[in-house]
């Protein structure tokens, strides 16, 4: 009888106690799952990184299912979770944990800790500057074209990320734009399958490879009517430009001119120290002024000269 109440007591003490044990094993769970649509990133445990061939044979069930997952499931919640991921990195580091309003360089954290983001959503902004698509492979999903993007951000310098889609915008789905090698902002959110090899010029690279439902391109449009009124005040601006540099010119040409007359007018003025010991050249009479013509000086008339006076004959010497 004791024995069948002790037995008693410890199975209502167990059904108490058994969803408090599994209460606490919660936190060991992985964090990353902000919505139940999130794959758990424990199936891509057996995804082989800088494999020399791309994808194995034994992946490209995974790779297809992914990608299917991505397909049904929500952008906007897929976002969610990435920013999810992100804050949750960043809770890891001391750096951003204090500095909150630094921002983390995700595309190099994702290179060098890629076993820390692999099987989970991340995203990621940039240029892409290559963009091709090709035929699926055989699969069940009913996944027909794949659309191949190598997407560049501002901290990946130069170092690409390979994106694999199944969606792109209309005027993408034959590539990129016809007279264009490049576009600008470009988002995608999916997840980091492998670390994907691809040979290079000079040797074979290493790229984080995204597996995302689509690529969102947001082209900047330029007004009609404001780009016209920039050329317009451009064209004004360059015409008032080079008439306040003629301007200046024909003024510093004007100084000039001034400056050389006076100079001209100095040097004659000043005098000639070769010509002090000369004498003065005479000017003749019908030069001079008028006002300096003074009356003709009349000459006194000449007095009669007496002839000396005759001695007589008693002084005539003998």
């Amino acid at each position: 009888m004791r024995s069948y109440i002790r037995n008693q007591v410890l199975a209502v003490l167990i059904g108490v106690l058994a969803p408090f044990s599994t209460y606490a094993d919660e936190p060991k769970q992985d964090p990353f799952r902000p919505f139940p649509d999130q794959l758990a990133p424990s199936l891509f445990n057996e995804v082989q990184d800088k494999y020399e061939f791309g994808i194995r044979a034994e992946e490209k069930a995974l790779y297809y299912y992914v990608l299917k997952h991505l397909r049904e499931t929500s952008l906007k919640d897929q976002k969610q979770a990435a920013e999810f991921n992100l804050q949750q990195r960043r809770s890891e580091l001391k750096t951003f944990r204090e500095h909150p309003q630094l921002k983390l360089p995700l595309f190099p954290d994702i290179f060098k800790n890629s076993s820390r983001y692999k099987g989970r959503l991340v995203t990621l902004t940039g240029r892409v500057r290559k963009l091709i698509h090709y035929p699926a492979e055989k699969n069940e999903y009913g996944i027909t074209t794949l659309y191949e993007a190598w997407l560049f951000t501002d901290d990946s310098q130069q170092n690409p990320t390979v994106v694999i889609c199944t969606e792109v915008p209309k005027s993408l789905e034959a590539g990129l734009p016809q007279g264009t090698d490049v576009i600008d902002h470009v988002t995608v959110t999916g997840y980091l399958f492998k670390m994907y090899v691809y040979n290079a010029q000079d040797t074979t690279r290493v790229a984080p490879l995204i597996l995302a439902q689509q690529l969102e391109w947001s082209p900047q449009t330029i007004d009609a009517k404001g780009g016209q009124l920039f050329s317009t005040l451009l064209a004004g601006g360059l015409i008032v430009l080079i008439a306040g540099v003629a301007f200046a010119m024909w003024k510093a040409s004007q100084k000039d001119k001034q400056l050389r007359e006076k100079r001209v007018q100095t040097s004659q003025d000043q005098v000639s120290f070769d010509r002090l010991g000369s004498k003065p050249e005479s000017k003749p009479a019908t030069t001079r002024p008028a006002s300096t013509i003074s009356e003709p000086i009349k000459p006194e008339p000449a007095k009669p000269t007496l002839p000396p006076e005759s001695k007589s004959d008693d002084e005539q010497p003998e």
